[in-house]
């Protein structure tokens, strides 16, 4: 019983630390850079080894995935109670995460995350939020992430405002000076 929950411990911290060298990947060089020989490499063990955890790619870059829309809706979650604060945290975490951002968008050619962000996303307000409110979020955090601060309109922060509004959310003022490094945190 005591071995096979050692094992058990020993296999799970394998697995936590392979999405964690995946996700330092991501973020670093994009999804481009994800490879079984990448991470292996960067764990100590061999590629095939990887495999005694993930039969593919694909199955590692599905845990990937679920293991970043977990992450941003746990974020998003935890400022419920605060006026505007599930838009404020949902934006300020795409920014400080531009590779997971897309990757859970599904535009880092993992499809389904895209699908199931868009199914968690709405269950996290009180009442259930629109659909188009969330997407109008990512559509806005997206341009922000594709331009300079300078080339943004100045009515970013009225955008960022209505769009929390349109599910729910009292708007706060977002400060559309903050970016990636200090949004809105």
């Amino acid at each position: 019983m005591a071995e096979q929950l050692r094992r058990e411990r020993l296999r799970r911290e394998m697995i936590d630390e392979i999405i964690g060298t995946a996700r330092l990947l991501l973020e670093k060089d994009g999804s481009s850079a994800i490879s079984l020989r990448a991470i292996a490499r960067q764990v100590g063990v061999t590629a095939p080894a990887i495999y005694r955890y993930y039969p593919s790619l694909d199955a590692l870059m599905s845990a990937l995935s679920e293991s970043v829309i977990s992450e941003l809706c746990a974020t998003v979650e935890s400022a419920r109670d605060q006026p505007g604060g599930m838009a404020r945290e949902f934006r300020g975490w795409a920014l400080d995460h531009p590779a997971s951002f897309r990757l859970a968008l599904g535009l880092s050619g993992q499809r389904t995350g895209g699908a199931t962000l868009m199914r968690r996303l709405p269950r996290l307000s009180v009442p259930p939020a629109s659909v188009l409110g969330w997407a109008t979020l990512c559509g806005l955090v997206l341009l922000e992430l594709g331009c300079d601060q300078e080339d943004l309109s100045e009515d970013i922060g009225w955008l960022y405002e209505a769009a929390a509004a349109s599910f729910g959310e009292v708007p706060a003022r977002v400060d559309s000076s903050a970016r990636v490094s200090d949004a809105a945190r």
